[in-house]
């Protein structure tokens, strides 16, 4: 069966007993976050079998070539987004200007959480060279970054770091898989080095009165 839009759908609408594909659907179009299969395999009492399938047909359907709205897998799960073709439109309807960009000192700190962390503050000091604390309380308030634990090797419990599903949001990653690994983009010996740098760290704690300097003046 094809439909106005021109895509072919293998759904038979029943007022009774909504199919699959509208299940799922509705549900992605209530939630404001990424909803993983597990959940919708709990909220819709289908199989995991029946969720693909449905899953496969609603990409189709909400694909690039034919929406102003699409389907992606992004943050562990799935979330209608405005396709990106119509970015430039949906800031003038929402009267929104772009976030500042991220500054270099930024997408350091995020690279070393994403990769070597969780990390605490003294350990992205220590990677870094260099005292990352306000680039730290920056990306906090932009909630991509998140505390996640506390370290009970470390004097004071200090809190550990790590990304946020925000964070996998604005890269349009599912999760960590979806990111090159260290070793494509990082020299071992570059990464021997920072891993000794976080090691010395935490038997070295360096006085409050001889901070390290801050590139970005906090």
């Amino acid at each position: 069966m094809t439909d106005g839009n021109g895509y072919e759908s293998t759904s038979q609408p029943d007022a009774a007993t909504p199919s699959a594909v509208f299940c799922i659907e509705a549900v992605l179009f209530l939630s404001p976050r990424p909803v993983a299969l597990s959940t919708i395999l709990q909220v819709t009492a289908l199989s995991e079998e029946e969720a693909r399938a449905a899953i496969s047909e609603l990409k189709e359907r909400y694909s690039p070539r034919y929406c102003g709205i699409v389907l992606r897998e992004v943050a562990g799960g799935l979330q209608f987004v405005t396709n990106s073709l119509c970015s430039a439109l949906v800031e003038r309807f929402r009267e929104e200007a772009r976030p500042a960009p991220l500054s270099g000192a930024a997408h350091e700190v995020l690279s070393c959480v994403l990769y070597l962390g969780p990390l605490t503050r003294a350990a992205i000091n220590a990677a870094r060279g260099v005292n990352s604390d306000a680039v730290v309380r920056n990306l906090l308030d932009r909630n991509l970054l998140t505390e996640a634990g506390r370290d009970q090797t470390s004097p004071g419990a200090p809190a550990l770091l790590d990304v946020t599903e925000d964070f996998l949001l604005a890269a349009g990653a599912r999760d960590r898989e979806d990111f090159p690994t260290l070793e494509e983009i990082v020299e071992p010996a570059e990464i021997s080095r920072v891993r000794e740098r976080i090691k010395g760290q935490e038997s070295e704690h360096p006085r409050m009165d001889e901070p390290i300097r801050d590139p970005e003046g906090g």
